[in-house]
């Protein structure tokens, strides 16, 4: 499929109850644990996602070369798994891929002991003794390097210490890692730049994921711009471990009440207002930036956004693919050392309705914008299987709210 045209259907919206698969974050974190424990039980609501499936067939596979596609996330956690299993492996992917940083991954690891040779688009995990001990982290472009690291160090003799220096990592993302190594039997000990994992082993395996918060900003965001007074969506929890759960209290500026059950949250409309202007630091939700950035798009809010450092590193520079793509919506988007943003919509009625839509090979830039449809642009989606990354039921779960959907070849 090389591209979908959405636009608003001369129906009603059909449902109002969405049941979203397993955290992404946590479905593949979850993985390597089990992983290491050798723990083969299956893990209920793991994620749907391609990313988590990737990951999961590299596991299962005892072919010496795993190709990780375009999974970032796959090939940072496979590194530091497979540099202490003791054996030769051949780590292959999408040649864009290997264009992301993962030196100082590699860097740190071979400081422990690791054999990884880096080559073009592969790279060589070679058999050998990894060891514990410190390692300091001066600059990292991304926490899945320290991640990376963290779930692994269990199994290090000696265990780990990590001397953190780098302001600029999402440390939510760390810290619901090391929420999941404490919930499965492991101490973590953490003051202030240090975090120190002692030599020990899992004892307890994940056996279920709660749904996935980032999926869930793509559902609020379109239940805000639809007609739609109510929704339920399952399976969610209010003290999630996941950082994104804080984008309730964003979307609580514009009237979207979130009131929690056992299992799910349901979305109300309370009032109309809306801001004239938000300020947000997205330092501990980079993922979530891309939907706030919609939302005052189309809402036409002019939002201050910090804390978007990571964004230059994703699957797309998402600060430039953003900066390209509103400006189609007349939209100004000035961009401030690379991780600040400062977006001003265009408060005029925008007569061009029909938006082609470059993706960039990008599931977030996908997810965010396909919901402008709602208001009724006739957006044109180039690669929407983008979106099988992270979320392959979206545009299902998009036409429930009253989109029309037209795939092309």
């Amino acid at each position: 499929m090389s591209s979908i045209t959405l636009s608003l259907s001369q129906t009603t919206a059909s449902c109002s109850n969405f049941t979203l698969s397993g955290s992404k974050s946590m479905s593949q974190r979850a993985l390597i644990i089990n992983s290491l424990m050798d723990d083969n039980s299956s893990i209920e609501n793991l994620s749907n996602s391609l990313d988590t499936t990737i990951l999961n067939n590299c596991l299962n596979s005892e072919k010496k070369v795993k190709n990780v596609f375009n999974s970032g996330t796959s090939l940072r956690f496979l590194l530091s798994f497979y540099a202490m299993s003791n054996k030769s492996v051949v780590l292959t992917g999408d040649k864009y891929l290997f264009n992301r940083p993962i030196e100082l991954l590699i860097s740190y690891l071979n400081s422990l002991g690791a054999n990884i040779i880096k080559q073009e688009n592969k790279i060589l995990v070679q058999s050998g003794e990894i060891k514990g001990g410190d390692v300091t982290i001066k600059f990292a472009y991304t926490s899945q390097f320290l991640s990376s690291l963290l779930l692994i160090a269990p199994y290090l003799k000696d265990g780990i210490r990590l001397n953190i220096y780098d302001n600029m990592l999402s440390q939510s993302y760390v810290n619901m890692t090391l929420s999941m190594m404490r919930k499965c039997g492991v101490q973590v000990e953490k003051n202030d730049c240090i975090l120190h994992v002692p030599e020990s082993k899992y004892v307890k395996p994940v056996v279920l994921i709660e749904s996935d918060w980032t999926s869930a900003s793509y559902l609020y965001l379109s239940f805000l711009f639809s007609n739609l007074d109510a929704v339920t969506i399952s399976v969610l929890y209010k003290n999630s471990i996941q950082p994104d759960c804080s984008l309730i209290s964003f979307f609580s500026l514009f009237g979207i009440q979130s009131k929690f059950h056992e299992s799910s949250v349901t979305l109300t409309k309370v009032n109309n207002t809306i801001p004239f202007k938000v300020e947000w630091d997205f330092s501990n939700n980079p993922d979530f930036a891309l939907t706030a950035f919609v939302v005052c798009l189309g809402l036409k809010v002019d939002l201050y956004a910090s804390g978007l450092d990571t964004l230059p590193y994703k699957e797309s520079n998402r600060i430039t693919s953003i900066y390209k793509e509103f400006s189609k919506f007349n939209c100004l988007v000035s961009i401030e050392n690379n991780n600040k943003i400062i977006i001003k919509p265009n408060r005029l009625v925008i007569h061009q309705k029909r938006i082609d839509i470059n993706t960039y090979g990008d599931h977030r830039i996908a997810l965010c914008l396909s919901p402008l449809a709602l208001l009724g642009y006739q957006l044109r989606i180039h690669n929407p299987n983008v979106i099988n990354k992270s979320y392959p039921d979206f545009y299902n779960d998009l036409a429930k709210f009253g989109i029309s959907i037209n795939y092309e070849k």
